[in-house]
C-alpha cells in the first residue's frame, strides 16, 4: 500500500520517522478519519473544518499547499494508487508539529500524512451489553472537540471493554455525566426527544453528530444537547451510538435494557438514511 507524506505518495515501506518526532514524543497532532464509499469521500467539508480548526486550537502550520482541495485531490489520487476508488475504504489524515524543542516547541510547522485502506460499508448494527465507564473522566478543554493524538481515555476505556466483555462503553464527564461511547458519538430518543451530550463534557464533535444535528429539524425530530446522568435511561424508548463508519443501537446499559419502539425505530430509520445513501 502507499500513503501520501507531505504532498509525496510513498511505498509504506518507505515511510519512516526520527525517534524526536513529536506526535511520538507528546501526542502534539490531530487526526480525522473519513468514510469512502460509492464513489464518495463522505462529509468532506465538515471533516476538513473540524481539522482546520484543531490546527488553529493546537497553534499548527499546516504545509502552504494544504487546503481543503489539495488534501481531497491528494486523497482522490492516493485511493485510486491502492486500487479502493471502487470499493469502501478508511481514510485517515494525520498532523504534527515538527520536531524541535522539549514540551515548549520550536516551530509551529506541521507534517501532514494521509492513508488510505480498505473499508467497510456504512452499517446499522446492535450490540447487545454496555458498560459505563467512569475511572477516567472527560473534562472540556481547548482541544477536547477534536481528535487529538493523545487518546489515553479511550485506550483506557477499551480496556476496561474488553476486560468485561462487553460491547461498547459509556465514558462519562468529571461531573458524572453522559459524554461519548468509546468511538462515537452517544444519543436517545424519549418523548419525541432526541438528546445528545453537551460538548461541554469534553466530548468529540463528531461529524456524524453534526449532520444529525442539521437533518433532524428537517424531518420534525426535535433534538436537545444537555448534560444528563445516566438515570436518563431508564425512561429512553431507544439509544444509539454514531461516527462515520454507522450507527449501533444499544440494547443494554449496565441493568438497563432498552428495546427501541416501533416508533423510535421507525422515525430514527428515516434519520439514518440520510447518513448513507
Amino acid at each position: 500500500m502507499f500513503l501520501v507524506y507531505n504532498s509525496d505518495i510513498l511505498p509504506e515501506s518507505d515511510f519512516r520517522l526520527s525517534v524526536n518526532n513529536r506526535a511520538f514524543q507528546y501526542g502534539d497532532g490531530l487526526f480525522e478519519t473519513i468514510r469512502y464509499s460509492n464513489n464518495q469521500v463522505w462529509f468532506w467539508p465538515d471533516h476538513f473544518a473540524r481539522l482546520s480548526a484543531g490546527l488553529l486550537a493546537l497553534q499548527l502550520n499546516p504545509p502552504d499547499d494544504v487546503t481543503a482541495e489539495t488534501v481531497y485531490q491528494s486523497i482522490l489520487q492516493l485511493l485510486a494508487t491502492n486500487g479502493l476508488v471502487n470499493q469502501s475504504a478508511r481514510i485517515k489524515i494525520q498532523v504534527w508539529r515538527q520536531s524541535g524543542g522539549l514540551y515548549t516547541p520550536t516551530t509551529n510547522n506541521a507534517h501532514i500524512l494521509i492513508t488510505a485502506q480498505p473499508g467497510n460499508p456504512f452499517s446499522i448494527t446492535e450490540r447487545a451489553q454496555t458498560g459505563i465507564y467512569d475511572a477516567f473522566r472527560l473534562s472540556p478543554s481547548p482541544v477536547s472537540a477534536f481528535k487529538t493524538l493523545n487518546a489515553l481515555p479511550y485506550v483506557l476505556a477499551g480496556l476496561y471493554k474488553e476486560q468485561h466483555n462487553l460491547d461498547d462503553i459509556i465514558l462519562l464527564d468529571t461531573d458524572g455525566n453522559l459524554a461519548e461511547c468509546l468511538a462515537s458519538t452517544l444519543f436517545w430518543y424519549a418523548n419525541e426527544t432526541l438528546y445528545t451530550p453537551s460538548l461541554q463534557t469534553g466530548c468529540i464533535n463528531g461529524i456524524v453528530r453534526q449532520q444529525l444535528m442539521r437533518i433532524a429539524p428537517s424531518l420534525g425530530i426535535t433534538l436537545c444537547e444537555g448534560l444528563y446522568k445516566p438515570e436518563v435511561f431508564s425512561k429512553a424508548e431507544a439509544v444509539f451510538c454514531a461516527n462515520v463508519m454507522g450507527i449501533q443501537w444499544l440494547n443494554q446499559v449496565n441493568n438497563c435494557t432498552i428495546l427501541p419502539s416501533v416508533e423510535a425505530k421507525k422515525l430514527l430509520g428515516l434519520l439514518f438514511d440520510q447518513l448513507h445513501i
